[in-house]
């Protein structure tokens, strides 16, 4: 092989890796701006939605099955979780106030350990 077709050869594989180079970025671009549309469309809480909905339907079991109590924790959970979503959709993601949504979780939690215990 002379060092022409050597030389050749591998501008090819550069010029193939090249390509190939600029494909992924420009995916990795498109893929970005995609994301950054379905942001700015306010589509950022759409999984706080999704939670404050299966929050609200424990909520409903745990009433049924008549454990008012924790069914009060679940609907509080989700109206944090809905107001998330909002602030969320808005682009205002320093604003929401995780606070009573934590402190709600470990009384929640607590509840959950005294009735394993009392089996």
């Amino acid at each position: 092989m002379s060092l022409e077709q050597i030389y050749t050869s591998g501008t090819r594989m550069i010029g193939n890796r090249s390509v190939l180079l600029s494909g992924f970025i420009l995916t990795l671009l498109l893929t970005t701006t995609a994301f950054a549309e379905d942001y700015d469309k306010g589509h950022g809480g759409d999984g706080f939605r999704e939670t404050a909905m299966n929050y609200e339907n424990r909520a409903k079991k745990y009433e049924e099955k008549g454990f008012s109590d924790i069914a009060a924790i679940y609907t509080r959970m989700a109206e944090i979780k809905r107001r998330a979503g909002s602030l969320a959709d808005q682009g205002r993601w320093d604003d929401i106030d995780w606070s009573e949504y934590e402190e709600l979780d470990e009384k929640l939690t607590k509840i959950y350990e005294s009735m394993k215990h009392k089996k």
